[in-house]
């Protein structure tokens, strides 16, 4: 016989109905009538994502200089303080609820050879015009008060791609999709 709620509620009305069904029975029907829980399940799983902490690849992490980030609100405020030249940046969540307690989740490594103010009015777009990257548009959807652009410029001999690579190897951020060589491999096979 092919289980289902019906066949549940069919053997629940019969003399001898086993408790593990009356219990489904019960479990069910307060899901049923209690909508938002099963709303505040979905909205918890939007918000869920996967960290790899991984201090090896932190220790063998290489910049051949240092870098100089500065971090901004993720909003239309803010365009004019981000650097006109090229650079790395990254996409992270702060959710500022306990003073000095310096918590921030590190969602997303990027590069542009262009201005990073550029790439930075680009995203502000995405947010009114979802097209672009999945997972990003996710981003920027769902922490709006919470989203911050943090930014360093590169300077040559350095390209932002070398030093992304890099960054990428160390962090592998949850938002990116793609991963150097070092990493790939690793990431695809059991993350």
């Amino acid at each position: 016989m092919r289980w289902s709620w019906k066949t549940v509620e069919e053997r629940r009305s019969r003399r001898g109905f086993s408790p593990i069904f009356s219990f489904l029975w019960i479990i069910q029907e307060r899901i049923m009538s209690n909508s938002g829980f099963v709303d505040l399940i979905k909205e918890a799983k939007l918000h869920t994502h996967e960290f790899t902490l991984w201090p090896d690849r932190w220790r063998v992490c290489n910049l051949n200089a240092p870098l100089s980030w500065d971090t901004y609100a993720f909003s239309l405020a803010s365009i004019n303080n981000i650097p006109d030249q090229p650079g790395v940046y990254a996409f992270l969540i702060q959710p500022n609820i306990a003073s000095n307690l310096n918590t921030s989740y590190l969602m997303y490594i990027g590069k542009t050879n262009r201005s990073l103010r550029i790439r930075f009015r680009e995203y502000l777009r995405e947010v009114s015009r979802p097209s672009g990257h999945p997972k990003i548009v996710l981003l920027l959807l769902l922490y709006t008060d919470y989203l911050y652009f943090s930014c360093a410029v590169v300077n040559p001999p350095n390209t932002p791609e070398i030093l992304e690579d890099e960054l990428l190897r160390a962090f592998i951020p949850p938002a990116n999709d793609q991963y150097p060589l070092g990493v790939r491999r690793t990431v695809q096979a059991f993350l």
